[in-house]
C-alpha cells in the first residue's frame, strides 16, 4: 500500500516552512524511491526507503537546509526533556549576563578600570588600577563561564540520550540553584564553605549527565 499526501498541507498546519513539491509518503512492505524538486534550491531530491516489516514507515522529505532548520527546531522544541533543558540554560545565560552588568557598575563605581583609555575617559589614569571587589566580581563571572558553558553541552547531548523527564529536570534544576547559590556567595562574599559546597554540588548533575551520554555512545567507540 502506498499513499502519497501534499506536504504543503500539513507544514501549514504545523505553521512551518515548507514547499509545494515535497510529500510526505508512508510505504508498507515494499522499496519505493521518490523524486521532488525544492523551490529554495534547483537540484532534485531523492530518496529511497527499504522495509524489512509489514509495518508503516514515514518518509519526510526536506530537499533544502532552509526547510529542514525548521522542521529540527520544531522536533527538538517538541521533545519535553530539551524543552525543559532550553528553559534553565536560557536562565543560567541571562545570570552570566547579570554578572557581567554587575562587574561593569562596580567598576564605574569604584573607578577601576582594566584599559587606560577607560580611566582616561572617566577622571585620568590613576584610575587604572585594580579594586579587591570588582576582581572578586570579575572572577565570579569567569568561573561562571567555564561551569556553564560545558554545561550547555553536556545538557543538549544528554536531552538527545532519552532520560526520563523528571530526572533531566531535577539534573537541569540542582545545577541552576546550585549556581545562582554560588554567584550570591561570591558577590556578598558569605563565609565558607557556602561557595565551595554550591560549587561541589553543581558538578554532580554534570559528571551524572556525561557518565550517562558515555554509556549511551560507548558501542560506537
Amino acid at each position: 500500500m502506498l499513499s502519497v499526501a501534499s506536504r504543503k498541507q500539513f507544514w501549514n498546519s504545523q505553521k512551518l516552512c515548507m514547499n509545494e513539491s515535497a510529500f510526505i509518503i508512508t510505504v508498507s512492505g515494499w522499496r519505493q524511491c521518490y523524486k521532488t524538486a525544492c523551490p529554495h534550491s534547483h537540484s532534485p531530491f531523492y530518496f529511497s526507503s527499504t522495509l524489512q516489516s509489514e509495518s508503516s514507515f514515514k518518509c519526510f522529505f526536506l530537499p533544502c537546509s532552509r526547510c529542514n532548520s525548521a522542521w529540527i527546531t520544531a522536533v527538538m522544541l517538541r521533545n519535553s526533556v530539551f524543552s525543559c533543558f532550553v528553559f534553565y540554560g536560557v536562565l543560567l545565560v541571562l545570570k552570566m549576563y547579570v554578572i557581567a552588568v554587575i562587574t561593569g557598575q562596580i567598576r564605574l563605581r569604584k573607578k577601576a578600570f582594566a584599559n587606560p583609555e577607560d580611566a582616561l575617559r572617566h577622571g585620568g589614569l590613576q584610575y587604572h588600577r585594580e579594586d579587591p571587589y570588582v576582581e572578586r566580581c570579575r572572577r565570579a563571572h569567569i568561573n561562571d563561564m567555564e561551569n556553564i558553558l560545558p554545561f550547555l553541552f553536556l545538557g543538549a547531548i544528554y536531552s538527545m540520550t532519552g532520560p526520563s523527564l523528571w530526572v533531566a529536570r531535577l539534573h537541569f534544576l540542582v545545577f541552576f540553584i546550585c549556581r545562582v547559590l554560588h554567584s550570591v556567595a561570591y558577590l556578598l562574599a558569605l563565609q565558607a564553605p557556602t561557595r565551595s559546597v554550591a560549587y561541589t554540588l553543581a558538578q554532580i548533575p554534570c559528571v551524572s549527565m556525561a557518565v550517562q551520554i558515555l554509556m549511551a555512545v560507548k558501542s560506537y567507540a
